[in-house]
C-alpha cells in the first residue's frame, strides 16, 4: 500500500518551465550595448515596432477628431470610453481594418445606385431570447445624407426608451 509520504509531492517539477507572461506595459531600460530591455519580461525593445505603433496610434487620433468634427461634437482627450459628446450623444470612434471590415465596404460597393439612391449597409444582431435586437446603419459619408435631407434637417433617432433629434449641420437641437 502506497502512502502519501512514499509519493514526491514537493519536489521541483521536471521538464520545461512556461514562458512568463508578457508584460501589459514594458519597462524599458537601457544596455550597455545601446538597445534597450524591458526589467519586468526581459524582452529586447524593437525600434520598427515601436515606430510603427506610434504611427497607427496618431493615424487613428486624427482620424477620430476629422470624423468628430465631421458630426459636429467635442473631442474628449485621453482615453476613456468615449471619444466625443455634444448635448445629445456620445459617441466612440473606431479606424482600421479590424473595426471597419472590407465586408462592409462590400457591401455598400455592391449596392445598386441608380436613380441616385444612396446605399445604406444595415447590420443587425442576433443577440438570443430575452436579449433587444440591434441595428447599426452604415452610410456612406455624412454628406451623402445631407444631400438627401438638406444641411438644417432635423434627424431623429430613436430607442425602444427615447427619441433625440439632431441637425446635421452640426448644431444640436
Amino acid at each position: 500500500m502506497t502512502t502519501l509520504d512514499d509519493l514526491d509531492l514537493f519536489d521541483a517539477p521536471t521538464g520545461t518551465q512556461p514562458e512568463p507572461r508578457p508584460c501589459r506595459r514594458h519597462n524599458w531600460y537601457p544596455t550597455p550595448d545601446g538597445s534597450e530591455v524591458c526589467l519586468r519580461c526581459t524582452k529586447v525593445k524593437d525600434p520598427a515596432t515601436a515606430r510603427r505603433g506610434k504611427n497607427n496610434r496618431s493615424r487613428g487620433l486624427t482620424i477620430q477628431r476629422a470624423v468628430l468634427a465631421e458630426v459636429g461634437m467635442e473631442h474628449i482627450p485621453g482615453n476613456g470610453p468615449a471619444d466625443g459628446r455634444d448635448s445629445q450623444f456620445v459617441a466612440e470612434v473606431k479606424s482600421g481594418p479590424s473595426w471597419y471590415s472590407v465586408r462592409v465596404e462590400a457591401e455598400l460597393d455592391n449596392l445598386p445606385t441608380a436613380g441616385n439612391r444612396t446605399p445604406i449597409f444595415v447590420a443587425a444582431s442576433t443577440p438570443g431570447p430575452g436579449k433587444g435586437r440591434r441595428r447599426v446603419y452604415v452610410i456612406e459619408t455624412l454628406g451623402d445624407l445631407v444631400k438627401r435631407v438638406g444641411p438644417h434637417a432635423q434627424i431623429a433617432y430613436w430607442a425602444p426608451d427615447w427619441v433625440a433629434t439632431k441637425d446635421i449641420g452640426g448644431a444640436s437641437a
